[in-house]
């Protein structure tokens, strides 16, 4: 019997560390679908993960609030779908013990509509509800005269109309209903991968009435746990898209709608 048991547990320890081993050389990265599970899953990425020894996993998330709660969780490697004035905002109110590896490319923030228009009188416009892309899109609407003032502070999406305008009407809604307003015939300041999502970059680059300059740029950013920016899967994923291979697929593929503006944070 004791000779039996024996066996059993060298046998599940042999498992456990081939299944570890396995895990250790898998590259687990949450992403939102488009651009970013796209440039992740692009063969430019994926080779060179492969040639260092790993596999990469894309783990694609419709959300802004679990890509950074499992990367915390320790249920995946790094995450790829937010800028850093999110990722702040997230730490300061949720406590998370992550940061910045790499910056990759940036989405210009863009008024979409079916028609253009340049009288703005009595217009309704949908921006998303989340702070940190609010102030953005207030920024966007009083660069190009829609708005006269704003105001970010006590921010409540709940009570979201904090702008000065005599033509103008902002409801503030969920990300994932912006699109659905420029489909019915509304206008709506939408972030890039959401637009990239619903319609493509032809159509996107179609509907665009105005946007951000590429100058402001609100990076697309690898997060990881602090704990592991000097690792080595954390290497080989930045040097994964530190790649012009990369920025060509990035250009081909997206146009003026994402651009690539890679940076390394690593020490």
């Amino acid at each position: 019997m004791k000779k039996f048991l024996s066996l059993v547990f060298v046998l599940v320890s042999i498992l456990c560390l081939a299944s570890c081993g396995k895990d250790e050389k898998k590259i687990v990265v949450g992403a939102t679908p488009s651009p970013h599970a796209e440039i992740l899953n692009c063969s430019a990425v994926k080779n060179y993960i492969e040639s260092k020894g790993y596999t990469l996993e894309v783990k694609v998330y419709q959300d802004y609030v679990t890509p950074n709660k499992a990367l915390n969780d320790e249920g995946i490697d790094a995450n790829y779908f937010q800028h850093t004035d999110y990722l702040l905002g997230e730490i300061a109110e949720k406590g998370y013990k992550l940061s910045v590896a790499c910056e990759v490319h940036n989405e210009p923030l863009n008024l979409y509509g079916l028609t253009p228009k340049t009288d703005w009188t009595n217009t309704t416009v949908s921006i998303i509800n989340d702070k940190s892309n609010v102030e953005r899109a207030f920024q966007l609407l009083l660069a190009n005269g829609l708005i006269d003032s704003y105001s970010v502070e006590d921010f409540n999406p709940q009570h979201p109309v904090y702008t000065s305008s005599k033509n103008v009407t902002i409801e503030c809604i969920d990300a994932g209903l912006l699109n659905r307003k420029v489909a019915e015939g509304g206008y709506a300041v939408i972030p890039g991968n959401y637009a990239l999502t619903a319609w493509g970059a032809t159509k996107a680059s179609e509907y665009k009435i105005f946007g951000e300059s590429i100058e402001v740029a609100y990076p697309n950013i690898i997060a990881v746990r602090t704990a592991d920016l000097d690792s080595e899967k954390t290497r080989v994923l930045v040097e994964a898209l530190a790649q012009k291979e990369v920025q060509d697929f990035i250009t081909s593929k997206y146009g003026p709608t994402v651009n690539y503006i890679f940076k390394n944070l690593l020490k």
